[in-house]
């Protein structure tokens, strides 16, 4: 046996609460019997009911207004037990359809009669009311903690205790359950007593669901006059594994690296939203197969397996058509069966743009060849919609079929860019799609718009599957172009426009550049000839003869000329001393050195004359000749 404790249960909608305490109030004083929502009460005697709450309560009387009999104005109890034929009055306040007596003004085991009057007239028969058994006892307690035999099937044991009451006194109570949310309650059988006191037990339960249980009280012997109710017990029963398990994303597509989650539903919810943990799991690369089980589940329940290996296509249904219906927001699926026969079907459906875990899906079995999509599909939304065929061996998925409940036109257009001439001159332009959610429905085709300068545009249709075009007759000129989609609700605005500027392509204008390059030419030759004409007469004029002869002088070449240092001339002296010369033997001639023997080009030699043929170099003095003799002057002393 194991043990939980009591879980919450998401409420009904309650009152407002500025209206609660007047609801509460009208609840307790003119319905004697509670109830825990919509349990009946059991049938009134006559217009007037009175009991008192508890052993040692007060006394409450109410009625229901009938417009025959009249409203009271007073309330008359006579004595039959022990002061007989004693009667007092009470009266009712205007509009009020019940009266408390204090517990002051009777005795506890006393017997009354008791009848409205209005005016001194009884308006209905008197009422029998036994003061030691008409007594509304107050709600049981529930044990929050709720105990589990983990037997197939389960059962759960709940502990409870009567309301305060004499112990000589037997209660007889009963109680009902529901799952979480219904409307209806079940009773549980039999009715328990206050003595002896047993526990409440629930059979038949459902694993990881929630129930809710309450309970009241009665007097043995007064059948109709039930308690309050106690307050709900919500518990839920032990864990199982998910049943309904599914895959979202690219599993079986050619589309490698996309992450694909392992998804599943609880019991009796939808999809747990996003921000929930517990309800998707990321599917590794390679897996396939994949089991869900519950922490601390009991032994008997098994394990949801799912295989993740993708089949061949020939298995796959085929035909899938998505159709809508007239005045309804559901979506009709319907599609043909593939070659082998599979365990179930199950159509899955996602709006465009949505996250992996934002994923719906219905399980059909195998005979079934049509589904409903439940759902508040949106008209010019794009919608997701595959069915896949599953089998122990593996999953046989249709390819996804796009579908709007309803089309409308598209919001935007696509937008242009200019691809390279293809022939030169001629632009051939492209664009791109519009996205499926600003598209709103299937595109028809697509209307290409041109205009250049002022003129009109010029506008044409173009496939739907056609993304590219060439333009060979556009005129001239600035030229601007933009395109529009197209749906079978209508047409969309135009997308971003593209402005093109195109020069002339007729005969004359490629014909004129060719002649205004040989023009060019032609100048350009006759100005190096004038140039070269006039060159020749002014250099006779303005250079020198040597510089424009034919044959060029030696003469004025200076390649063949030694190197001669120049040595600054020193100064005249002013005075000059007398000094004494001594005669100096004059130095042995030395041969001029290789360095300064003259070089003559081979220029020179080959057409020149040589420097002896034009008496340049004298011939060859001999030694003692008198340039090797001191000269007058040279060589002697002499005084000033």
């Amino acid at each position: 046996m194991r043990e939980t404790r009591a879980s919450h249960c998401r409420p009904w909608p309650r009152p407002n609460l500025a209206l609660l305490p007047l609801l509460v109030l009208l609840f307790h004083r003119s319905r004697p019997q509670g109830s825990p929502g919509i349990l009946p009460p059991p049938g009134s005697p006559g217009p007037l009911q009175c009991y008192r709450v508890g052993p040692f309560g007060d006394l409450n009387c109410s009625w229901e207004t009938l417009r025959d009999l009249g409203v009271p104005s007073t309330l008359h109890l006579q004595s039959q037990k022990y002061h007989s034929n004693r009667t007092w009055t009470v009266t009712v306040p205007f509009g009020q359809s019940w009266v408390t007596i204090p517990r002051e003004q009777f005795t506890t085991s006393d017997e009354l009669l008791v009848w409205g009057a209005e005016e001194g007239r009884p308006l209905w028969s008197p009422v029998f009311v036994n003061l030691e058994t008409r007594m509304k006892p107050g709600a049981p307690q529930l044990d929050p903690d709720v105990d589990f035999l983990e037997d197939d099937p389960l059962e759960a044991t709940v502990q409870w205790s009567p309301p305060v009451w004499p112990p000589h006194k037997v209660l007889v109570c009963q109680f009902y359950y529901r799952r979480c949310q219904e409307m209806a309650w079940t009773p549980l059988e039999p009715e328990l007593k206050s003595i002896p006191l047993t526990p409440v037990d629930i059979q038949d339960l459902e694993l990881a669901t929630v129930y809710e249980v309450s309970g009241r009280c009665r007097m043995e012997k007064e059948e109709d006059l039930w308690g309050e109710w106690s307050a709900i017990l919500s518990f839920q029963t032990l864990p199982s594994a998910p049943k309904d398990i599914w895959i979202s994303g690219n599993l079986c597509g050619t589309q490698s690296g996309q992450k694909s989650l392992l998804l599943w539903k609880v019991k009796g919810q939808e999809l747990i939203p996003e921000e929930t943990p517990c309800c998707s799991f990321s599917i590794p690369t390679q897996a396939e197969w994949a089991a869900v089980s519950a922490i601390n589940a009991t032994s008997w329940d098994p394990l949801t397996n799912l295989s993740l290996v993708c089949l061949g296509p020939g298995s796959a249904p085929h035909g899938v058509v998505v159709s809508s219906i007239a005045g309804r927001t559901e979506l009709l699926v319907t599609w043909q069966q593939g070659s082998s026969e599979p365990q179930e079907h199950v159509v899955d459906w996602a709006r465009d743009g949505d996250h992996l875990e934002d994923l719906s899906w219905v399980r059909l079995p195998p005979g079934n060849l049509s589904a409903l999509l439940p759902g508040n599909f949106k008209e010019g939304v794009p919608y997701r919609i595959t069915v896949t065929a599953v089998s122990p061996g593996g999953l046989y998925p249709a390819p996804s079929v796009w579908m709007f409940r309803e089309e409308l036109a598209p919001l935007a257009g696509p937008a242009l860019w200019r691809l390279q001439d293809a022939p030169p001159g001629t632009p051939n332009i492209a664009w791109g799609e519009v996205p499926r959610h600003q598209l709103r429905g299937h595109l028809t085709h697509y209307t290409l718009c041109t205009q250049s300068g002022i003129r009109p545009p010029v506008c044409r249709n173009v496939s739907g599957s056609t993304q590219s075009i060439s333009l060979p007759n556009l005129p001239w000129g600035p030229c601007e172009l933009w395109v529009m989609a197209s749906t079978i609700a209508g047409q969309g605005p135009p997308g971003p426009s593209l402005r093109l500027h195109l020069p002339d392509n007729t005969l004359k204008f490629k014909i004129l550049p060719v002649v205004l390059f040989l023009w060019g030419l032609f100048l350009m030759g006759y100005c190096v000839s004038l140039a070269t004409s006039r060159w020749t007469h002014l250099q006779h004029k303005v250079l020198p003869h040597w510089v424009w002869e034919k044959i060029p002088d030696p003469a004025n070449s200076h390649f063949s000329q030694p190197y001669v240092e120049e040595v600054p001339q020193a100064q005249p002296p002013k005075d000059l001393p007398i000094m004494e010369v001594e005669d100096i033997e004059p130095l042995p001639v030395t041969e001029p050195s290789q360095a300064s023997t003259r070089l003559d080009s081979g220029y020179e030699k080959h057409f020149l004359p040589t420097p002896e043929e034009l008496g340049l170099l004298g011939p060859t003095q001999a030694p003692g000749s008198d340039l090797n003799q001191p000269r007058l002057g040279e060589g002697c002393s002499f005084d000033s």
